[in-house]
């Protein structure tokens, strides 16, 4: 599967507006790899790196349920 930086931007970007807070100024490094601002976004925030590159959204909802029901 093909990334398609446009709709990722656009999810990191509605995922900063939703909670209130700007987003990574970059989504990946000069290697390709996800830039540390992002990393650090994701760490921070709980934004998942599958939502915003693939809108993948089961690992937030996993964490989410795992937050509401205190499991670990």
């Amino acid at each position: 599967m093909a990334l398609d930086h446009i709709e990722a931007e656009a999810r990191m970007q509605f995922y900063a507006d939703t909670i209130g807070v700007f987003p990574p100024e970059r989504l990946l490094s000069g290697d390709g790899s996800p830039a540390p601002e992002l990393l650090n976004f994701c760490v921070r925030y709980g934004a998942s790196l599958d939502w915003i590159f693939l809108g993948d959204v089961r690992g937030m909802i996993r964490d989410s349920y795992r937050i509401a029901t205190n499991a670990n």
